[in-house]
């Protein structure tokens, strides 16, 4: 709905915050007096700050007061739990290790509860205020959608399973976009050719003035290629989350049992050589068709950063169009360059939910814009 509906401003919210976000780390970048070198810039927490507003408000609507105390509580309460991941994974992948890891698990079970609390509590508020006919954020949006669709639900349990879909977006939402626009910065700064690329793309397509908007994917086959590399270069999305075998099944072969804990491993579909020839090196024309003009949809599907089927992550739509709004919005603005005499690597990430880039300090200019460019 808030990704394809043109109903919902959305798109225009998302630039706002694209802008900000790029004039930001111009601003933190710049010489403080006449005559000073550049500064570097750690973008990690500007990234964070802006895609948390954009999630929250999505979620939940135009902040009412007392929520900036609530909405900081709840990124500390995510923050705690991406600190011990690695344990619950561990255990997601080793069962029998749970027995030596219960303080971490215990922090993360403690830190799950809090945020389900404050979650519901202020989708309770919400709902016992109005809904309006049309809806204003994901809350009123499941609302309307459990009220036409749940003939029976006497208990709540539905309504409640449907609602905790508000808290995926707010969980996983902010992981993947985080940490995608954390890279893209990455890559942006380590390789200038690409960024070369996508720049003429967007001088020959929107220009520098105009801004993006979702139906501009189309006419930008590249930029889109890059991001897709982006994610799998930099192996975004190294593993699913654990799903669980609902009846005895087969997979690739092998007989799994119901009730199993199964959990795809992403890394090896984005990192293997039969698939892609060369993995290890970042080449956005690998999803292009060959020649050129447009994204390669059967190699995109191939890659499933996420997931497939029934299953696959709900807002997946809605992070594709983020991505690539801020992607494009960042190109248009800004220049990355790493400090002088420093080496900006891609090789190494942090693998906790996703795979996250290791922190960094890049320059950060604005751009240099040819208005010969500038028609759409």
């Amino acid at each position: 709905m808030f990704s394809c509906n043109t109903n919902y401003p959305i798109e225009a919210f998302i630039r706002r915050h694209a802008v900000a976000l790029a004039d930001g780390l111009i601003r933190d970048s710049a010489p403080i007096r006449d005559g000073q070198e550049l500064a570097a810039v750690d973008p990690y927490g500007a990234i964070e700050s802006v895609f948390a507003d954009i999630l929250f408000e999505v979620c939940y609507g135009a902040a009412e007061d007392g929520d900036k105390e609530l909405y900081s509580e709840m990124m500390a309460l995510l923050h705690e739990m991406r600190e011990v991941m690695p344990s619950v994974q561990s255990v997601d992948m080793m069962p029998w290790s749970a027995r030596f890891l219960r303080r971490p698990l215990q922090r993360y079970a403690n830190s799950l509860q809090r945020f389900h609390q404050l979650s519901t509590e202020k989708i309770n508020s919400l709902v016992s205020a109005g809904v309006p006919e049309v809806p204003r954020c994901v809350v009123h949006a499941l609302h309307r959608a459990c009220e036409a669709e749940l003939a029976s639900d006497a208990d709540g349990s539905q309504r409640a399973r449907i609602m905790a879909v508000v808290q995926d977006f707010v969980g996983a939402g902010s992981e993947v976009t985080v940490h995608f626009i954390h890279w893209a910065i990455l890559y942006a700064a380590k390789y200038p050719r690409i960024v070369h690329r996508v720049r003429d793309e967007i001088r020959r397509t929107i220009g520098w003035v105009s801004t993006p908007t979702g139906s501009d994917r189309a006419r930008m086959p590249f930029t889109q290629a890059c991001i897709w590399e982006i994610i799998r270069h930099s192996c975004l999305a190294a593993l699913s989350i654990p799903h669980m075998t609902m009846s005895d099944t087969v997979i690739g072969g092998c007989s799994v049992a119901a009730n199993t804990v199964v959990i795809a491993n992403y890394y090896s579909i984005g990192w293997d050589a039969d698939i892609w020839g060369d993995p290890g090196a970042f080449r956005p024309e690998r999803f292009l068709t060959p020649d050129g003009s447009h994204l390669d949809r059967q190699v995109v599907s191939q890659f499933m950063c996420f997931g497939a089927g029934r299953r696959r992550c709900p807002g997946g739509k809605f992070s594709t169009l983020q991505l690539f709004l801020f992607f494009v919005v960042l190109m248009q603005r800004c220049t990355f360059s790493a400090p002088p005499g420093q080496q900006l690597s891609t090789d190494d990430g942090r693998f906790v939910l996703t795979n996250q880039a290791k922190r960094y300090g890049v320059l950060v200019q604005a751009a240099a814009n040819d208005d010969q460019g500038d028609a759409n």
